[in-house]
């Protein structure tokens, strides 16, 4: 993924969506002591590339938009009534739609140094395989991910999912003070399938 100055991301795949295979692919498929001989972060790059090639162009266009700058929040009481709500946070990317949901904004947001409650429901049964919600200190820096949640059943059971993501960790330091000072306080959560497809997104402010 390439983070672009302009506040978009351009997706290996973005630029056609569905495309052809490229040979040297085709090869490694076709020739298995290829594939033995591939390294681990070889293997992941193929594994990133294959699963693109599914992707449709309004998935594509979603996981771009995902990467403007963060504007606005969706505003929740710590039991997570919704009291002012950002149209464009928490959105269910098209490949998803009619598998998982957003059964309750994240509450409290914002948050003083509360834990963020995130639910989500599964509602496809072996149709989300893992999960993984990141966020970047430098929305134009990919190196600068920071991971706070991962789950790895594959694929992800039918019913309710919860986690905790916690402010202090949207500074690599783990200050909350510091992550409270960048963006004026406002960080981008992206949640993606362990594919790295993007299920949703959404912004978290810190006070």
């Amino acid at each position: 993924m390439k983070l672009t100055k302009n506040g978009t991301a351009t997706p290996a795949n973005a630029a056609s969506g569905r495309r052809k295979m490229p040979e040297e692919t085709w090869m490694i498929l076709t020739r298995p002591a290829l594939l033995i001989r591939l390294t681990l972060p070889a293997l992941a790059v193929l594994v990133v590339l294959l699963s693109g090639c599914s992707r449709s162009q309004d998935q594509i266009d979603f996981e771009q938009q995902a990467f403007r700058t963060p504007e606005n929040y969706t505003e929740t009481t710590p039991s997570g009534e919704v009291v002012r709500r950002d149209e464009d946070d928490w959105r269910i990317g098209p490949m998803f739609q009619g598998f998982i949901e957003i059964q309750v904004p994240p509450h409290p947001n914002p948050t003083r140094g509360e834990p963020v409650r995130v639910e989500l429901i599964v509602t496809g049964v072996g149709t989300v395989s893992g999960l993984r919600a990141v966020s970047y200190f430098d929305m134009f820096d990919e190196r600068s991910m920071i991971t706070h949640y991962i789950h790895d059943r594959d694929p992800l059971n039918f019913g309710t999912l919860i986690f905790n993501i916690y402010p202090a960790e949207f500074d690599p330091g783990r200050n909350y003070s510091n992550a409270r000072s960048r963006n004026d306080g406002l960080h981008r959560l992206f949640i993606y399938d362990n594919r790295w497809n993007l299920i949703t997104y959404g912004d978290i402010k810190l006070k």
